[in-house]
């Protein structure tokens, strides 16, 4: 039975008028939730229906102009991505969760449960045929506005975008061959919150290196930055040394075990294997040596209450405070210090200055094979753009070396044809 308040307009579906007010009720039902609005005219109330959508605030729709909103109303309706119509966004997560969770690392099932619990969970009740780049485009607006009014710490989106990606093209792989990954490069732009502190690219020198390790009071911790400058290696592969992976009569220490520190930085376990997935050797020099007798004299009475997953075999690390694992932010809190005390900490921060500084050096000296081998890069390109910088130096010898050819070749007289 109709309820006499309010009339069903019979040309305009979902708007009723109020006979109390004389104003329209427009409704609308998405995946199953109503909405309504009230409106003075019909054609507001058209406008509305037309336009509206959860993730488009009433805000987003007086300052946007119609054939915007209008444009993405009707890519997100008329355009299905995919051809499975089965789940949904929380459906298909849980299926990642059970099918793809236990071949991650621990850690990396931590970051994921977070990035579903405060970027996916919005989307968790939409249609996977709806996750079309428009419909990102105006999820992204309201993420970051989101992040605007609650005044967030958040630089940009760009970790949450990289986890989506690689969530979708999972669904893609295993559900839904014709689904196309609706993430672009204009929704990292998108999901800009604010201006980023430019870090600067610049490498330590030699001297700069030298006025750094001078600056620790503390033998234990030079000893670790020292060692760690000479590896080249990942602070999470220094810490993780064990000694056992040390071969004093060769000269060698086998890199295969990582520290891995939690939410809070502090150890956690050791992971067996380094990030790129394969061991390495790093040959000891002199340097080293010294470090390594030095800390295989330093044995502490409290045995190390962690142990090996793979044997259940305690852990014995090279690098430890009372038989303790070292924690990430001990190590940040201490290099930070010595940076401060040489003069050097608005230039340098935190603690992989050191694999950058060591490859920079090496190929500036010995060339980009070497610095590559230095630090067990597999890829070249990583070494030459990020990590290194082209060797001036070089240039300069070889431009100078060209031009001293060229200015020989015009002193000496030309011969004369008889």
């Amino acid at each position: 039975m109709t309820n006499k308040r309010f009339t069903p307009l019979k040309n305009h579906k979902g708007i009723r008028k109020d006979s109390i007010t004389g104003k329209y009720v427009a409704r609308k039902s998405i995946h199953g939730k109503q909405y309504s609005e009230t409106f003075n005219t019909i054609p507001e109330a058209l406008n509305w229906r037309n336009q509206f959508h959860p993730l488009l605030t009433s805000s987003e729709l007086k300052s946007t102009s119609k054939r915007d909103v209008t444009l993405v109303r009707d890519k997100i309706y008329g355009r299905p991505n995919g051809v499975d119509q089965r789940f949904n966004v929380g459906e298909v997560w849980e299926l990642y969760r059970r099918q793809h969770f236990p071949s991650l690392e621990p850690q990396t099932v931590v970051e994921r449960e977070k990035f579903c619990m405060n970027f996916l969970a919005g989307m968790l009740q939409y249609k996977m045929i709806e996750l079309n780049s428009e419909f990102l485009d105006a999820y992204i607006e309201s993420k970051v506005r989101e992040a605007e009014e609650k005044k967030s710490r958040r630089i940009n989106f760009n970790e949450d975008l990289k986890k989506l990606k690689s969530f979708l093209n999972w669904y893609r792989e295993n559900y839904d061959s014709m689904f196309v990954n609706p993430v672009l490069k204009r929704h990292k732009i998108a999901g800009i919150v604010r201006k980023d502190y430019v870090k600067s690219n610049r490498k330590m020198t030699l001297e700069e290196v030298k006025s750094f390790f001078d600056a620790f009071d503390d033998t234990f911790w030079r000893d670790f930055a020292e060692f760690h400058f000479y590896m080249a290696g990942r602070i999470q592969e220094v810490a993780g040394i064990q000694k056992q992976s040390i071969d004093f009569d060769y000269g060698l220490v086998k890199i295969s075990d990582v520290s891995v520190w939690g939410s809070k930085k502090k150890f956690t376990r050791l992971k067996e294997i380094p990030k790129n997935g394969e061991e390495r050797v790093v040959h000891l020099n002199d340097k080293m040596k010294e470090i390594i007798l030095r800390r295989m004299r330093d044995v502490s009475a409290t045995p190390c209450e962690f142990v090996r997953a793979s044997s259940g075999e305690r852990l014995d690390f090279l690098f430890h405070l009372n038989g303790q694992p070292l924690s990430y932010r001990q190590i940040q809190h201490r290099y930070n210090q010595a940076l401060k005390k040489a003069g050097l900490y608005s230039i340098f921060k935190s603690t992989h200055i050191l694999r950058k500084a060591m490859a920079n050096i090496v190929r500036k000296e010995m060339g980009l094979d070497a610095a590559q081998a230095t630090g067990g890069w597999k890829s070249r390109a990583v070494v030459e753009k990020t990590y290194t910088d082209a060797p001036n130096e070089l240039n300069k010898k070889a431009v100078n070396h060209i031009e001293s050819l060229i200015e020989s070749k015009a002193d000496k007289p030309r011969l004369q044809l008889v």
